[in-house]
């Protein structure tokens, strides 16, 4: 942008305006400004904005532009100056006054243009800011078979757009927050008017006003910030890359938080029985959808268990195992010089690592290297007579299980579940592993998730919410709202209507 000094003004209202900001945010940052005579000569403007975050295009024609071009008619009167152009000579529609250089400086690290007016006190905020982000992709955690092929992006105003499309009503609300003293991550709150319960949306108000940090990198990051219990290994709360999932978990009374520089959504409250749920549970047939989500339902339950109760059996309680079974495994341990509880951990941390190992390399790579290294690592350590086959099968089968596990972050509690349940089954044998699972149960029936306990519907019992927990009921049956979650007044307006 081509810079216009006159040095009549050198000492000018919006010279020292222009200076102020300068000194604040210094040389290195791209700062572009511009001081003209506006109005055909009868005013003086500065003009800022960071040139990174800013369409330079846009702004000289639709906003610097129609000022140098403008001319101050007598009948406008002596009002103030930035109104009438705000009102009068800019088209753009995205614009607001402020009193404040200070605030001029956050709304310039926004991607906005400041404009300075000789002899106002007010201060223009132009938006136009160059959005860079990438085009909408096929979710890369959620696949489906049936479902919608799109997935959040870093926009955040892409992500309020593909919510809206989905749910084209007025009662869904929005509430912008900004997070993070360094980041000032914008945030939004979404919920439907009338569905979602009041006092969740209180709470959930008052937990993100509560958020004291300096950074605040996405909804993953916040969402550690506002839950019940930071410590606890399981999540009590969704992150989803789908909008057609929080388009769902909105019209089920939940409420869904998104963040800008952030391809998630965050939805609360959760039990544990929405992390076995997808949407192709809805895209087909109930049985096809029941099925599925038993699968997902043993498959935790195997990838927590088969490891500690193998040990179990062959370390203490050896009358449990059958004896062919039994001769079996003995015959295989012919030779291995560790015991069992060794081999067990060494080969699950070596799974545990090329799994890291292959998600961290890029595409191809890091299956060939999960794939490949876990064949080869295995059949060379049979082979040479450090770990016994049983243990690679059960190893392995419990791996496999959690893939088939659908919420990514409860993989990681199975996996931390593993090995607790694995030390106290090497220790103290079947007791162990009883007494561990009972501490787990007991520790999940305590969980809350913004006041809903982590178990319900099945603990506390509400029969109504069973007809979506271990199977997938036909759609007519699933129209009323779990009591705890929604409205109650939802569900008697849904009846009436039917």
């Amino acid at each position: 942008m081509g810079q216009r000094k006159d040095t009549n003004y050198s000492n000018s209202y919006v010279e020292q305006n222009l200076s102020f900001i300068k000194n604040q945010l210094g040389d290195g940052i791209g700062l572009s400004e511009g001081n003209f005579k506006a109005f055909g000569g009868q005013r003086e403007i500065g003009v800022l904005y960071v040139t990174s975050l800013c369409d330079k295009e846009f702004i000289s024609d639709q906003v610097i532009t129609p000022l140098l071009q403008g001319t101050l008619k007598n009948n406008m009167g002596n009002g103030d100056i930035s109104i009438l152009a705000q009102t009068m000579f800019i088209s753009p529609i995205n614009t607001k006054i402020i009193k404040q250089k200070e605030e001029a400086v956050t709304e310039l690290l926004k991607g906005n243009t400041v404009i300075f007016f000789e002899g106002s006190s007010s201060i223009l905020i132009v938006q136009a800011p160059k959005i860079e982000k990438r085009s909408i992709n096929k979710p890369e955690n959620e696949t489906t078979i049936f479902g919608a092929k799109e997935a959040f992006v870093e926009d955040i105003e892409t992500n309020i757009s593909m919510v809206i499309r989905r749910l084209p009503i007025p009662t869904l609300k929005f509430e912008t927050f900004t997070l993070g003293k360094l980041s000032c991550t914008n945030s939004k709150l979404l919920w439907i008017k009338g569905l979602a319960k009041d006092d969740i949306i209180e709470e959930m108000r008052r937990r993100i006003r509560d958020v004291d940090t300096e950074i605040v990198d996405g909804t993953s990051t916040l969402a550690e910030l506002i839950q019940d219990k930071p410590t606890s290994i399981f999540p009590t709360y969704r992150l989803t890359e789908r909008p057609d999932v929080v388009s769902r978990a909105l019209s089920d009374g939940h409420v869904a938080i998104l963040c800008n520089n952030s391809p998630f959504a965050l939805i609360v409250p959760m039990t544990f029985w929405d992390n076995f749920k997808t949407m192709d549970d809805y895209s087909q047939l109930p049985f096809a959808g029941s099925l599925l989500r038993i699968i997902r339902i043993l498959a935790f339950i195997v990838s927590i268990t088969v490891s500690p109760l193998y040990l179990s059996f062959v370390t203490y309680n050896h009358t449990i195992v059958p004896p062919s079974l039994g001769l079996n495994i003995s015959q295989g341990r012919n030779g291995v010089p560790f015991p069992s509880i060794v081999e067990l951990l060494a080969m699950t941390i070596i799974i545990d690592i090329f799994r890291e190992a292959g998600t961290r390399m890029p595409g191809i790579v890091g299956y060939f290297i999960g794939t490949l290294g876990a064949v080869i690592i295995g059949q060379s350590a049979v082979a040479a007579g450090y770990i016994s086959v049983s243990i690679i099968i059960v190893v392995s089968f419990s791996a496999i299980a959690t893939f088939a596990i659908s919420s990514t972050i409860l993989v990681n509690t199975s996996r931390i579940i593993n090995y607790s349940l694995i030390l106290l089954s090497g220790i103290l044998g079947i007791f162990g592993f009883f007494n561990g699972s009972f501490i787990i149960l007991w520790r999940m029936s305590i969980l809350e998730s913004f006041g809903v306990p982590y178990l319900y519907p099945i603990i506390p019992v509400e029969f109504q919410g069973w007809k979506d927990v271990f199977i997938r009921a036909p759609l007519k049956m699933l129209k009323n709202k779990l009591t705890l979650i929604a409205n109650v007044s939802s569900n008697k307006a849904g009846n009436t209507k039917k």
